[in-house]
């Protein structure tokens, strides 16, 4: 599997701060403040920088058996 390039950008909707974690340009998750990461794309999976864990990691796994349709 090839390295792929990841950012962290914040983007206010409706005056709320939410986190997105970007990945080869694309959207892939997004967290709210206090709040869990949200997987916007299948197959992908974001851990980390949220309550409870350690802020100065984040963990970003793909499992192409779970982006297939079901």
């Amino acid at each position: 599997m090839k390295d792929r390039t990841g950012v962290l950008r914040f983007v206010k909707e409706d005056g709320v701060p939410v986190l997105y974690c970007e990945v080869d340009g694309k959207r892939i998750a997004k967290r709210y403040s206090g709040k869990p990461w949200i997987s916007l794309e299948p197959g992908y999976t974001v851990r980390g920088s949220e309550p409870g864990t350690d802020y100065n990691a984040l963990e970003v796994e793909y499992c192409a058996v779970n982006a297939e349709p079901q």
